[in-house]
């Protein structure tokens, strides 16, 4: 094709709605559309298409999560495929975009079915955790090895896919996770957030939100919380998600232990996307103590709500923050420095509120759709030529 010419484009990702990827897709699939691709984004039936958008939104999957049979949920998934790969050659997509969270049978299926069928395939991978064990490392292998490109959204994941997976770098490209600012709720402030949440408008309040599992260090914030306390008990820590392969009755106990009952409040559920707004409204800060990750859709929420931000120097996280400038950053595992740099967060109003502002600018101009759109289509573009 020239370089001139209007590519058409099919993003397959199944998840969407189902499990909160639909902000993702509908903010990638515009800034692909901005940048002078057709674009057709085949998802889950669970997913509610934007009005007046800019892409073509298709229900190609339906009843694939939920509690039916494995066997019976993966023949659907299947059937979805299928339909959704030939509904894309019908239409004239040139180049299939599938995004992965783990390597199975069934990703390799779908880049091979995809191959067989003509297209260039272009593989974003959100999660290089799943290279954890040797099996899955060879899937990814064997699968990655049939894409024309393999994008990351950061360098150290880059250096995990080239390391674990060897991928050459002639077909890797690192472009961001994109910012959430289209989709920001402005319709309640923090004091109207606070009054539909039951939290006083006078204390200073951080917030964890999101999946509670063990690598994301709950256990290590209480411990640095109760420092906190000690030093200004004008604080509230909310806890706001659902537990993942954890058990939240050792956090429980901790609280008791560290006598934080009067200052932890707890909502420990699935937060659908229309309550979460209220969360990061009501929040001064929102702290990430993960002991291991790659990337964070919380954090770049958080940043986009102008929300100051409290991290572990992992190199995933200050790959988007540096201390004191976009957020505030401890020592991965430390307690005592979480609390030194979480008590900082709190009682300097005029620093969290700097660092607040720069964080968000940096997602207004960093991690913008349309730019991340524009370096997209090129992926697509060299994929179709190394095809």
């Amino acid at each position: 094709m020239k370089i001139t010419d209007k590519l058409c484009v099919a993003v397959i990702e199944p998840v969407g709605g189902h499990g909160g990827m639909n902000y993702y897709d509908f903010g990638l699939c515009n800034g692909l559309t901005k940048a002078g691709a057709e674009v057709f984004l085949f998802t889950c039936d669970k997913t509610v298409f934007p009005e007046n958008s800019s892409f073509v939104g298709k229900h190609g999957f339906y009843s694939v999560f939920g509690k039916d049979h494995k066997l019976i949920r993966g023949l659907r998934f299947v059937k979805g495929l299928f339909l959704s790969l030939l509904r894309a050659r019908n239409v004239g997509a040139m180049v299939c975009h599938y995004h992965f969270f783990h390597f199975t049978k069934i990703e390799y299926l779908s880049v091979a079915l995809a191959r067989f069928l003509g297209f260039s395939v272009v593989v974003t991978v959100h999660d290089v955790e799943s290279f954890s064990g040797d099996s899955s490392a060879g899937l990814a292998r064997k699968t990655l090895e049939l894409a024309s490109g393999v994008i990351v959204h950061n360098q150290i994941s880059a250096s995990e896919v080239v390391e674990k997976i060897g991928v050459s770098s002639g077909r890797l490209y690192v472009i961001p996770h994109g910012n959430y600012l289209p989709y920001i709720d402005g319709s309640v402030g923090r004091q109207g957030a606070r009054s539909i949440l039951g939290i006083p408008l006078d204390k200073k309040v951080s917030l964890f939100f999101g999946q509670i599992k063990e690598v994301k260090g709950l256990d290590l914030l209480l411990a640095g919380f109760k420092d906190v306390v000690s030093r200004n008990a004008n604080v509230l820590l909310v806890i706001a998600g659902k537990v993942w392969k954890d058990d939240f009755g050792k956090y429980s106990a901790l609280i008791e232990k560290y006598g934080l009952s009067d200052f932890v409040k707890l909502d420990i559920r699935y937060i659908p996307d229309e309550e979460a707004a209220l969360f990061y409204r009501a929040a001064d800060l929102v702290v990430l103590p993960y002991r291991r990750i790659y990337q964070s859709g919380v954090l770049l929420m958080a940043m986009s709500y102008g929300r100051a931000v409290l991290v572990s120097d992992l190199p995933g996280m200050t790959e988007v923050v540096s201390d004191e400038v976009s957020g505030f950053v401890f020592k991965a595992g430390d307690s005592a420095s979480l609390t030194d740099a979480m008590h900082k967060a709190l009682v300097d109003d005029s620093l969290r509120e700097s660092v607040a502002e720069q964080g968000l600018s940096l997602m207004r101009e960093s991690f913008d759709w349309d730019g991340i759109g524009l370096r997209t289509v090129e992926v697509y573009r060299n994929a179709i030529f190394r095809k």
